[in-house]
Order: structure tokens, then C-alpha cells, then sequence
């Protein structure tokens, strides 16, 4: 099992090299090639689902959290080789097939279908990683490389910049920005798949500003 790209292992992208190979590993071997999707799926990498950036065709992914929209919800999708396999009762759970929980997941797919979702994805993902890079690039003994797909990024903290991502959070939450650490060395931006060109300009704004802040310098 693999994430197509590290969400809580500091937002590391995986290559279409990496998932070729274990694509032909897992077929040389009669082993299943599973997916997590739960943080990079439904359309956050600026595609429908992660895996798609890397050319690769899982037997097996995993979805969650967005998919519900809110509402809590997983589900597991399989190629028809793999789920022709399974019988009536031997993939159960008491709440499997919740109505209200379905009925979320089925309104937030026909949303991103509907409403070209993916499109904004790209663009403002676009936005927010020249912004992040061009901050880093004036707070260069603090920021090192920004890294991510669409609006999934992270913000690389300096060995030596004297303070961990927690802090910058902590930070930034003081400019009225959320945002969120992962793992201690990296800060995750994570804004809806709705948000606008100027909202991410604000929070890059704000984000700037907690940096300076922090090194005593004014943005």
C-alpha cells in the first residue's frame, strides 16, 4: 500500500519511475498494488485522484474524508479482478452503506463533476506554489523547497532556521491562517478546492507576514 503522494510524511510526491516499478513488482509477484487516496484523492492533486499523476493503475484505492464532504465515509474501490472475488458478507461493516453517508458521497462527486472543480484546482495550485516559492526565495535561511500537487503543498523548514513548522503554524494562526504541520519540518497547505485567486493571494499575504514575524524583518 502506497499514498501517491505523503501527506503526514512531509507532502513528498511520488514518481512515475517509483510506481512503474512497483506496479511491475506487485505483478511479478501476484501481490495487489493499493492506493491511499485519502488525502490526495477527490481532485485535491488537481486530478480526479492522485494516482492519475502517476500514470499507474492500482488494484486497489482507498477513499475518505472529502469524499463525504464533511459527512463521515470511506470506501474502497477495486478493479473487477479483485472484486470479483469477494462474496456477500466478506466485506462488512456495521455502518457500511450508511444512506446519509452514500447520499454526501454521491452529491460531492456530482459537485466536482458539475461544477469543473479540477480546473480551479490547477490554477490556484499553480497560484499558490509561485507564491510559496517566491517567499521562500526572500526567506531563504529560514523556507527551502516547496513541493506538492495542486492544492496539497508543503513548505520545507530549514534544519537550522530555529524554529519548527508547529511554530510557523502557531504563527500564522495569529494572521487568522490555518494551516497545518506535517511532520516537523514542513507546513501543509490544505484550502478548499473552491477557494478563489484572491483568497489565496490573501493568505500568502498573511502567510509572509507570520515569517516575518518570526525572523524579526518586515514583509
Amino acid at each position: 500500500m502506497l499514498e501517491p503522494m505523503q501527506g503526514e510524511g512531509g507532502i513528498k510526491p511520488g514518481t512515475r519511475e517509483y510506481f512503474a516499478l512497483a506496479r511491475d513488482l506487485a505483478d511479478a509477484n501476484g501481490a495487489l498494488l493499493i492506493c491511499d487516496e485519502v488525502q490526495v484523492g477527490m481532485g485535491r492533486s488537481g486530478s480526479l485522484w492522485g494516482h492519475e499523476q502517476l500514470d499507474v493503475k492500482p488494484d486497489v484505492f482507498t477513499s475518505a474524508k472529502a469524499l463525504g464532504g464533511g459527512v463521515p465515509i470511506g470506501a474502497m474501490m477495486a478493479a473487477k479482478s479483485v472484486s470479483d472475488t469477494f462474496g456477500p458478507g466478506d466485506h462488512a461493516n456495521t455502518y457500511g452503506g450508511n444512506p446519509l453517508a452514500c447520499a454526501a458521497g454521491l452529491a460531492v462527486a456530482e459537485y466536482l463533476s458539475e461544477h469543473d472543480v479540477l480546473s480551479n484546482v490547477r490554477a490556484r495550485g499553480e497560484q499558490l506554489a509561485v507564491g510559496l516559492a517566491d517567499i521562500a526565495g526572500r526567506y531563504f535561511t529560514v523556507l527551502g523547497e516547496t513541493r506538492g500537487w495542486g492544492l496539497l503543498r508543503g513548505m520545507v523548514i530549514k534544519d537550522d532556521a530555529g524554529c519548527t513548522a508547529a511554530e510557523l503554524v502557531g504563527d500564522a494562526m495569529k494572521e487568522g491562517l490555518l494551516l497545518v504541520a506535517a511532520g516537523p519540518s514542513v507546513v501543509r497547505f490544505v484550502p478548499p478546492l473552491v477557494v478563489k485567486e484572491s483568497e489565496v493571494a490573501e493568505a500568502l499575504v498573511r502567510f509572509e507576514r507570520a515569517i516575518a514575524t518570526r525572523v524579526g524583518t518586515t514583509p
